[in-house]
């Protein structure tokens, strides 16, 4: 029967495998994958009474190692090139198979420093900053938005990875960065497009399952960071050839202003409200980069908002991958409405997995807070609108002394 996932390996496709699971996730910027065959040829060797019918698949799995490359695609797109991490053969109680694992090209990122050919960069943009990191690991970059006034100073920390050198430049301008799944980083923020249908329970929803959870939840999240601003006002003192040490007598007292102006010029602070949190719960933070009181703010309302957003989660399963033609996919608004869960508001899809099996095809989609990413008003967004209202109890009749049975 034909798959709806197909999945090569160093573009020899492989049709054969038992199941298999696609995932985006926006908390995991890389996307990943996991497939699992029945490996005929471990089998013949392992088990006395297999049949190559039985075992058989396409490709040489035996001596198949971490390392090669991967294509993957959903109908005819692609939705994710990378590497095999892992391999994992299992054999037991007349049973074998070899689950192979791993995650698209921009995974690097996440392992691996940030070897950039500078230590810092002077008066750069994010998108510039970005594409400078992601260079030597032959990714490409683009932005979708406006992100904001260039760094004065973007530092890379010694041994930092280079998706961290990334993130904290992202976090302070409120942008969302993602891997595009295919090779490219895209600098964007959230919801600017729609799902292709609605999530409704009774409906189209086959499962759905919640979690709330304020353990991770502040009531004060305070950034504090300094940067070198007041390094930029300070006057150059020129000395000509008549110049001459001033003498104690000649100084005078300061009234402290100076003292004042280097505090302001060095110390930054960011501080975020979380309102639905009434009792004393603060958490401070320290910027990873030279920061100014925008970027600081920035901040503390980044990690409030996430915080927040991860503090209530929906993953809802729909039959297929795709509606009219569209594929589910991460970063987009769906509206929800779900009587189990009494949730009945817009929604950000935070992950997609795409799975596949002997049963069929089905996604796991999971939901969040649409404010958890961005930095727009939080309005009306965490407020459900009017849901179904449960029935009335019908009115009793009453019986009168004719009735009979039917």
């Amino acid at each position: 029967m034909a798959k709806s996932i197909r999945f090569f390996i160093e573009g020899t496709e492989h049709n054969q495998w038992l199941s298999c699971e696609v995932s985006r996730d926006l908390k995991d910027f890389s996307g990943a994958f996991s497939f699992t065959f029945r490996d005929g040829a471990r089998s013949s060797l392992s088990l006395p009474f297999a049949t190559a019918p039985l075992f058989s698949i396409t490709g040489p799995l035996l001596k198949l190692r971490p390392g090669p490359t991967v294509t993957i695609k959903i109908g005819r797109r692609t939705v994710l090139k990378g590497w095999i991490d892992k391999v994992e053969p299992d054999i037991g109680d007349g049973q074998a198979s070899v689950t192979i694992s791993g995650r698209d090209v921009a995974n690097d990122l996440i392992d691996c420093a940030a070897m950039a050919d500078q230590a810092e960069y002077a008066n750069v943009k994010l998108e510039d900053a970005v594409a400078r990191i992601a260079k030597p690991y032959g990714l490409t970059v683009r932005s979708e938005i406006d992100t904001g006034e260039p760094f004065a100073r973007y530092s890379i920390d010694l041994a930092e990875t280079a998706f961290s050198a990334i993130e904290k430049g992202a976090r302070s301008r409120h942008a969302l960065v993602l891997s595009d799944g295919i090779g490219g980083i895209v600098i964007t923020q959230t919801g600017k497009t729609r799902a292709p249908a609605a999530l409704t329970l009774p409906g189209n929803v086959l499962r759905s399952r919640g979690t709330f959870d304020y353990s991770g939840r502040h009531s004060d999240t305070t950034v504090r960071g300094q940067s070198e601003g007041a390094a930029k006002a300070r006057g150059e003192a020129r000395l000509d050839a008549t110049a001459e040490p001033i003498g104690a007598e000649d100084r005078q007292d300061g009234d402290g202003s100076a003292t004042t102006r280097e505090r302001r010029g060095i110390a930054a602070t960011g501080r975020a409200v979380d309102d639905e949190i009434t009792r004393h719960r603060p958490v401070v933070h320290l910027a990873r980069s030279q920061a100014d009181g925008t970027s600081t703010q920035a901040e503390a309302e980044r990690r409030m908002r996430t915080a927040r957003g991860e503090s209530e989660e929906f993953t809802l399963t729909v039959k297929g991958h795709e509606v009219g033609g569209q594929l589910w996919t991460v970063n987009q608004l769906v509206e929800v409405s779900d009587a189990y869960l009494d949730v009945y508001r817009d929604l950000l899809i935070s992950r997609v997995g795409w799975i596949e099996d002997y049963s069929g095809c089905v996604t796991d989609i999971t939901v969040c807070s649409p404010e958890a990413f961005d930095a727009e008003p939080v309005g009306n967004r965490r407020t459900n609108r009017k849901g179904k209202k449960a029935g009335k109890t019908p009115a009793t009749t009453t019986l009168d002394g004719t009735a009979e049975a039917l």
